[in-house]
């Protein structure tokens, strides 16, 4: 086997480079799977509006009902994938601030040119990211969808047709919310 030279700042190089490029596609992944999602929603929404309004094609409550529920679960996934892809984003950015803290304790003198160290990375589960932003797009929308799903199932109080599907929306709405929150924790379990 010949002589290979190994130079450790090809490969951390090519490491941080990897870690970029990773950064990167969690971020335009998680682009795509909204705009996924929200097409979907906006399709059905757009079919059952002109079904409703077609009076030639009627669907029963219970088919009404279904679709919502399908809507809200499946809006679930999503939050559930941009909460992976943060998570890997978040990973990402911490394996490039590990080269470059590594590169400061060889040469010290770098410090004074990263503004972004180890110490300034967001927290991974920070309000008012783009990602939180967007993950709260999702749960507001799927979150209605249980409500209205609830509502079309015909489970009623007397006295207000919606007591129900908007106990169910609130319900939804914050358990995805400690879930967004859960999640995404510092504490190191992942």
């Amino acid at each position: 086997m010949a002589d290979i030279e190994l130079d450790p700042s090809d490969i951390l190089e090519h490491e941080f480079d990897y870690a970029q490029a990773t950064a990167e596609q969690a971020q335009d992944d998680r682009t795509a799977i909204l705009n996924l999602y929200l097409l979907l929603v906006g399709g059905v929404g757009s079919i059952l509006l002109s079904l409703g309004q077609a009076n030639a094609v009627s669907l029963p409550r219970d088919a009404y009902a279904l679709i919502f529920l399908l809507l809200g679960v499946i809006g679930f996934f999503i939050l559930f994938k941009m909460i992976r892809l943060r998570q890997a984003w978040y990973d990402s950015v911490r394996a490039m601030n590990q080269i470059k803290d590594f590169y400061i304790v060889q040469f010290p003198g770098l410090e004074k040119a990263f503004r972004w160290r180890t110490q300034t990375i967001p927290s991974p589960n920070k309000i008012w990211t783009i990602t939180f932003g967007l993950s709260i797009l999702v749960v507001i929308i799927d979150s209605v969808s249980v409500g209205v799903a609830a509502y079309f199932l015909g489970a009623h109080f007397s006295g207000n047709e919606y007591v129900v599907g908007i106990f169910a929306t609130f319900i939804f709405f914050l358990w995805q919310i400690w879930f967004y929150f859960f999640e995404l924790r510092e504490d190191g379990r992942r």
